[in-house]
């Protein structure tokens, strides 16, 4: 029964990952305003993934998987440590609740008896009613809210809506379930990576055609985000993937060909559709465009000024927002932002020892895929470890956010297990 139970919970929180359903408590103001990084909030996909971590019982790990937890852990010791330090305690406790919740949810993922093929389609099966929901956004340019959904209200023609604005147009891009397109996009992009692994243990034609579909939906759906970090980092992946298979000399089994052309096709078909708007993101002359870009780059500027305050244990978990405000206050809420870089704002929040910690961790991960490099487990964890790295780099919601939180768990937990993947065969 308690096994039961566990399977239930846990495909479920993986399942309804997509979702944002939660419980506020409060929200602080950061300036003239409340800031959405002062929301004090509990999620319900965290009470499953609690609840089944409580029910899973101890844990099978392979000596290296220890290891790796280990050093997690110690991690973790340093993110309690800054928010200790921290100046803004009560944000930093909600930050390390969400960050301790990502915890769990790694630790059964790197459990030898979770299925790796399960948890693809899960979250492949779990992204198609956002998908859904994203097709219809572009569509009509709005979305309701529901409380229930944990949905906000959004509308092309409001102020603070991700859009991709033409010379004569403006459209709204795809959310989905989540707050903000990229983490969208983020999502999709490391579910296509996920089921190319799955793929090479497809057998049932059913299965097949299951995947296929999934693959055409989720592509076209990653193009209707508009996430250019989702879109460099799948595709810095696919591009690693497909270079270390001609260096080991491995071909791809030769059902993922035909799959792999569904995807293509569904992506040249939406950009077909939607050619002028995939122009615009690339052309910094338009007004969203080089707002977008200056924001970026006086981020960089400020970065400094948060990080200096305390360079070794950093302004506390879920606390540059509010260094900012505090270095310079005053101006409305939502200009102050996190810096869209999830290492510099790893550094800034838990300080030079908390992100020497984080990248150990990395390294270790790294070291072992490296020993299996020439295994398809070596060859698809480096590639979706790159895939993590080039939206780290351009987006913070990897470590700011809960969904970020959570799908970086599940990606690094899927990563750590296929660097122990013993079969050689793609």
């Amino acid at each position: 029964m308690k096994l039961k139970l566990f399977h239930i919970f846990f495909s479920l929180s993986v399942f309804l990952l997509p979702w944002q359903t939660r419980y506020i408590f409060h929200t602080l103001s950061a300036g003239e305003g409340m800031s959405e990084y002062g929301v004090l909030s509990i999620y319900v996909v965290e009470i499953l993934v609690v609840l089944a971590y409580l029910l899973r019982g101890r844990l099978q790990l392979t000596p290296g998987a220890e290891k790796l937890l280990k050093a997690v852990m110690v991690t973790m010791g340093a993110v309690f440590f800054s928010l200790a330090l921290s100046h803004v305690v009560t944000v930093g406790w909600f930050h390390v609740l969400h960050v301790l919740t990502a915890f769990l949810l790694f630790s059964l993922v790197l459990d030898e008896r979770t299925s790796l093929n399960r948890l693809s389609f899960l979250l492949a099966l779990g992204l198609v009613g956002p998908s859904l929901l994203g097709v219809c956004q572009v569509a009509t340019g709005s979305s309701g809210a529901s409380t229930l959904l944990g949905l906000a209200t959004k509308d092309v023609a409001v102020q603070g809506v991700a859009v991709v604005e033409t010379a004569t147009s403006r459209m709204m891009r795809a959310y989905g379930s989540f707050p903000h397109p990229n983490i969208f996009g983020g999502y999709v992009a490391v579910a296509l990576m996920m089921l190319a692994w799955s793929i090479r243990s497809l057998t049932s034609k059913r299965l097949l055609w299951l995947v296929g579909s999934l693959v055409v939906l989720l592509s076209a759906t990653l193009t209707m985000t508009f996430s250019r970090s989702a879109w460099f980092g799948l595709l810095s992946a696919l591009v690693l993937l497909v270079a270390q298979m001609l260096w080991i000399r491995k071909m791809p089994p030769s059902r993922a060909v035909p799959l792999m052309t569904l995807g293509l096709v569904s992506v040249l078909i939406t950009l077909g559709i939607f050619h002028n708007q995939l122009l615009a993101r690339f052309n910094p002359s338009l007004h969203v465009e080089a707002t977008s870009i200056e924001e970026r780059a006086s981020q960089y500027t400020s970065f400094n000024d948060v990080y200096f305050t305390s360079t070794l244990v950093g302004v506390g978990p879920g606390g540059y927002v509010f260094a900012l405000e505090s270095l310079d206050p005053g101006h409305e809420a939502w200009s102050y932002q996190p810096i869209h870089n999830t290492f510099l704002l790893l550094m800034a929040e838990v300080g030079m020892l908390g992100f020497v910690l984080a990248a150990r961790v990395i390294w270790l991960l790294w070291k072992q895929l490296r020993l299996n490099r020439r295994r398809a487990g070596g060859v698809f964890g480096t590639s979706l470890l790159a895939l993590l790295f080039v939206v780290g780099f351009f987006d913070h919601y990897l470590w700011s956010l809960w969904p970020g939180l959570a799908l970086s768990a599940l990606a690094l937990g899927c990563v750590a297990r296929y660097s122990f993947e013993e079969t050689k065969h793609f």
